[in-house]
């Protein structure tokens, strides 16, 4: 009987043996799977990321081609950027796109960007356009950005 006992004791731990091998060879798959998940994820934000720019530019250059190169307060900070080269220079003018201390994103629009930081909006929308207006003949003098600032 003690026999009996012994053998099925010695039966019980090699099947429990056993299971652990298989278990920590299932644990291992799962890990792989989990690193090849995490890397398709990065993949696909890199992708969506790519998308969102070639998007951007393709809607850019579809304006371009209609001859509706303007700015809209409703326009992306990205893509003001992508419109004419020089948008860079005249949100740094208004203490947009740049400041260490400010948080406007790409992703912000110029409405959005105006209200948060106290721009007055016209006179932002009025220097950006006069941007596109000096590239297509129109006036090429400076952007006065002297009443920039909200009063609050």
């Amino acid at each position: 009987m003690t026999t009996v006992a012994l053998l099925v004791a010695v039966g019980a731990v090699l099947v429990a043996y056993l299971a652990s091998r298989r278990a920590a060879a299932v644990e291992q798959r799962l890990t792989d799977v989990h690193h090849q998940l995490l890397d398709l994820r990065t993949q696909l934000k890199e992708a969506e990321g790519r998308w969102h720019e070639e998007l951007a530019g393709l809607r850019m250059e579809m304006r371009q081609r209609a001859g509706e190169l303007s700015f809209s307060p409703q326009m992306t900070i990205a893509e003001a950027l992508q419109v004419h080269p020089k948008v860079g220079e005249v949100l740094a003018s208004f203490h947009l796109n740049g400041c260490s201390h400010c948080a406007v994103s790409d992703v912000d629009t110029l409405e959005g960007a105006c209200q948060t930081y106290g721009i007055d909006q016209k006179a932002l929308m009025a220097a950006l356009n006069r941007l596109v207006d000096a590239r297509s003949g129109g006036s090429t003098g400076p952007i006065n950005v002297a009443d920039r600032k909200l009063e609050i």
